[in-house]
């Protein structure tokens, strides 16, 4: 299939595939709250249709994003920082799935937690951590493709607002729902992004085989 057409396209499937799976788990869970709750709570053991959420929602949505890797990969150019940005995104899409093979106990808060619990907190913090270090990782490494500074700039603001709402998961805040889904629009916002620019500044070398 046309890479050109893949590099917009896989992250803005993945993107809405895991927003269409939240709101659809959300609606059904009672009295889930999206300010209030981490969106794991979602495919928690004990949850009403956590395995419905995390085999058909939060793991096709790695999926559609671990493509969008392995694509960018095939026409970024081969730098040290590209190349350590582009695994942090496969490090954070990979967390995330083993998060989601291991649920996090009822509510996300056990008295006494599980062995897929401790599992599933172990992925989920340092894989999010890999995703706002490849901001920075990236960014650092545009000029090497992007013909302007913007791609670079815009970068390094998204990457500090998203290491501000990583560093506000706090679970006994009231509002760690709502910091968390910052923090995934955030950093899916800025894989569109570097899919636009790719598809945007690399139209003759790298692509110009799918013509």
């Amino acid at each position: 299939m046309n890479r050109r057409y893949l590099l917009l396209a896989l992250p803005v499937f993945s993107f809405l595939w895991f927003a269409c799976t939240i709101f659809i788990a959300g609606h059904f869970y009672p009295d889930y709250s999206h300010v209030a709750q981490f969106i794991s709570e979602l495919g928690a053991t004990g949850s009403p249709y956590g395995n419905y959420v995390n085999y058909l929602g939060f793991i096709p949505t790695e999926l559609f994003l671990l493509g969008f890797v392995f694509v960018s990969d095939s026409v970024l150019p081969r730098t040290k920082w590209n190349t350590t940005g582009l695994i942090l995104i496969a490090v954070y899409g990979v967390s995330l799935g083993v998060a989601a093979f291991f649920p996090c106990d009822f509510e996300c808060e056990p008295d006494v937690p599980t062995l897929s619990h401790l599992i599933h907190m172990a992925s989920a913090f340092p894989g999010y951590l890999c995703g706002v270090l490849a901001i920075f990782c990236i960014s650092s490494a545009s000029l090497s493709w992007s013909k302007s500074k913007t791609f670079k700039y815009i970068g390094y603001v998204a990457g500090i607002f998203a290491l501000f709402a990583l560093m506000n998961l706090d679970p006994s805040s009231n509002t760690v729902g709502l910091n968390q889904r910052v923090l995934e629009l955030t950093l899916y916002s800025w894989f569109i992004y570097l899919g636009y620019s790719l598809r945007k500044n690399l139209p003759n070398k790298a692509l110009k085989r799918d013509k």
